[in-house]
């Protein structure tokens, strides 16, 4: 058969998108793990979400250089002997710290978990935190932070944090290199003594899993006893500045850095899902409304985003990009420009339809391995989202309608609550400006 290439082939979008939600197990001593295991190749990633993180911390960052130092020494071996043991079974862990978690997952070949995870379960049990090597790896996270600090997007965003969430609410506390240089050991020891018991773990096994992978995972994670009780959980209070826009100096940067942020609503509201569809049509691809005007058209930046944040707590509309300062004024007004657009004109049937298929597509990649979905699943446990949550957001794009999307760019899109931040050389903005 010869194929006509000088003929563009049959484009047909996504019509069915449907994640039955992994079944759950409990393991010997209580602790609930889910399971995705029908992969092809022969590995396995395991989770563990331990309930406490930023918000719990008493230093910034504290979380963070928890999950990292637990494998720097444990009551049986010495941070060599760890190291060690990763390389010779080829196994790659990764520590993160969230709003309310703290996790540890590590990757290995499904013939190599019997023993690597024994040594990474004593890790999580009983760390020892050596002085030497904590010294190690907080002058790593200070050092990258002193970097960023020379960044103006992050000095935008920092700023924007106290802004949105108060002063001195956690979420606002952004580590500077010298209170990373502050955390103690004895913080590590608590932080972990706090939070890190098989009471407040979930855990997540995605890949290869056999009966053989769930019954190491329960011989060693299973067998693992509490100590002591959880820490009770936090109260969540926003206490939101009065100011709408703030200027961060930044001498002598070449460029400013925007961050502007809307009020929204929980991802449990039932305007969620079709908000998320409206972000994404004005700044949440590259075809988006943003993207086409302010880097296409005028050429002011080369990206912008726009995007729908949403925690277990509370959700803002985040836009943000950087620009040249001399353009500053002019890209904020092009944003307040799409906002009223998509307020007073409903969206074509073409172009929604783009945006349909466009975040339906990367849904779709959320389907396509066992490690993936495994990481869809973690979404669930780190913001709060009910199982049911893909298949609505499925249900709910499909369903979406220019006049729907309307009604909610009226109601959550109004540029008069939109809060600004730009950090850049002062000295360098075009006078007057917006905030004049």
């Amino acid at each position: 058969m010869t194929i006509d290439r000088s003929k563009r082939p049959p484009v047909s979008g996504f019509t069915h998108l449907h994640l039955d939600f992994p079944p759950q197990v409990t393991l010997s001593n209580g602790i609930k793990m889910w399971v995705i295991g029908d992969g092809d190749d022969d590995i396995s990633r395991l989770s563990f979400f331990f309930d406490g993180g930023v918000l719990h911390e008493h230093k910034p960052m504290e979380a963070m250089l928890t999950a990292m130092t637990l494998t720097a020494g444990s009551s049986g071996r010495d941070a060599a002997t760890i190291a060690e043991a990763f390389d010779y079974y080829g196994a790659w862990k990764q520590p993160g710290a969230y709003d309310a978690h703290t996790t540890l997952s590590i990757t290995s070949l499904n013939d190599n978990l019997h023993g690597i995870l024994p040594v990474l379960q004593e890790c999580i049990e009983a760390p020892t935190f050596p002085e030497e090597e904590v010294e190690v790896l907080r002058a790593q996270l200070a050092s990258n932070c002193d970097v960023a600090h020379q960044r103006v997007k992050y000095l935008a965003l920092k700023e924007m944090k106290r802004l949105y969430y108060g002063d001195g609410h956690p979420l606002a506390m952004l580590a500077t290199p010298q209170s990373i240089a502050g955390i103690t050991t004895a913080h590590l020891v608590r932080f972990h003594r706090e939070h890190f018991n098989p009471a407040s773990c979930r855990l997540v096994l995605a890949g290869r899993v056999t009966d053989r992978e769930l019954r190491i995972v329960d011989d060693v994670v299973g067998r693992w006893q509490p100590q002591g009780s959880p820490a009770p959980p936090v109260a969540w209070h926003i206490n939101p500045s009065p100011l709408m826009h703030s200027i961060v100096h930044k001498p002598g940067g070449v460029q400013s850095a925007i961050v502007m942020t809307l009020p929204a609503i929980k991802r449990t509201h039932p305007h969620y899902l079709p908000l998320r569809l409206l972000v994404m049509a004005l700044g949440g691809y590259f075809g988006s409304r943003l993207m086409t005007n302010i880097r296409e058209q005028k050429g002011y930046t080369y990206g912008i985003a726009a995007n729908l944040l949403g925690s277990a707590f509370d959700a803002y509309v985040g836009i943000s990009t950087e620009c040249a300062t001399a353009h500053t004024w002019d890209v904020i007004t092009e944003v307040k420009k799409e906002l009223r657009r998509l307020r007073e004109e409903p969206i074509g049937k073409e172009e929604l339809n783009i945006v349909k298929q466009h975040i339906l597509s990367s849904l779709a990649k959320q389907l396509d391995t066992p490690l993936s979905i495994g990481s869809y699943v973690a979404t669930t446990i780190l913001h709060g989202v009910y199982p049911e949550y893909y298949n609505r957001q499925v249900e709910a794009i499909m369903d979406a309608t220019p006049a729907q999307l309307q009604d909610l760019a009226c109601r959550y899109l109004n540029e008069d609550n939109l809060r600004t931040v730009i950090a850049c050389d002062r000295t360098a903005l075009p006078r007057p400006g917006l905030f004049d």
